[in-house]
């Protein structure tokens, strides 16, 4: 009995954990409301699949649950492709590496794109600067372009941008 007591706490952390069920509600198979359009939720929607995969692979993918509220600068998958091999190599073999760019991609506090300052800096849950500026009426970030701007999630907001950016620091 107790080994069946466990096996369901395990299902339901899970659960929980990759599939926005709140464990408390997992009983009535319900899912948690404040999970549902979170910033993992509305990533996983718009498609950012490499990015969510780093997020996880990096140990960082529960910033995207957090209570916010949080910006997330998240690179398309078009953003992804134009990295290379060689660059893609070089991030994801450095498990630190990938960790500090993957924060550098989140920001805690709600950001909306006519917020972003020209010739400002956001600070980033990594501890470095994005640069900001705005060019031809566009905001952009470290020089990567939005393509999509102001997405709301329950926990904050989130920008879909054209390139990937990378600590230049690394901390």
């Amino acid at each position: 009995m107790r080994s069946i007591s466990i096996a369901v706490i395990g299902l339901t952390t899970a659960l929980a954990i990759f599939g926005g069920i709140d464990p408390a509600s997992a009983k009535s198979g319900k899912k948690a409301h404040h999970k549902s359009n979170d910033a993992m939720a509305v990533l996983q929607k718009k498609g950012c699949k490499t990015e969510l995969a780093w997020m996880h692979k990096a140990g960082v993918s529960h910033m995207l649950h957090s209570k916010g509220p949080i910006t997330v600068f998240a690179p398309t998958e078009a953003a992804y492709s134009k990295l290379g091999k060689a660059r893609v190599d070089e991030l994801t073999a450095d498990p630190k590496k990938l960790a500090n760019t993957m924060k550098y991609h989140i920001a805690h506090k709600k950001i909306a794109a006519a917020d972003i300052p020209e010739k400002g800096a956001i600070l980033t849950s990594m501890g470095e600067v994005l640069m900001t500026n705005v060019k031809d009426g566009k905001p952009t970030v470290d020089g990567c372009l939005f393509t999509e701007w102001d997405i709301p999630c329950s926990n904050g907001i989130i920008h879909l941008i054209d390139e990937v950016p990378v600590p230049e620091r690394g901390k």
